[in-house]
């Protein structure tokens, strides 16, 4: 049974532990996965409503600076 390094206290357990004997964390390894998901999906929103918000608001105000030049 491999032993790894626990993301929260550092403390060597079993890759199959649901929890971690020494810090007690819940699920120690699917928490990383957990947050990169999230993280990745608060971005992929604001690259979105960036995009969203340039195409409704910014493009139409350079259309209309260039039919003025």
């Amino acid at each position: 049974m491999p032993l790894v390094q626990c993301p929260i206290c550092d403390k060597s357990i079993s890759k199959r532990a649901h929890t971690c004997p020494n810090c007690g964390e819940p699920d120690p390894f699917n928490s990383r996965v957990k947050s990169k998901v999230l993280t990745t999906i608060l971005w992929i929103a604001a690259i979105v409503g960036g995009v969203y918000l340039f195409w409704v608001y910014g493009l139409p105000m350079l259309i209309d600076l260039a039919h003025k030049l």
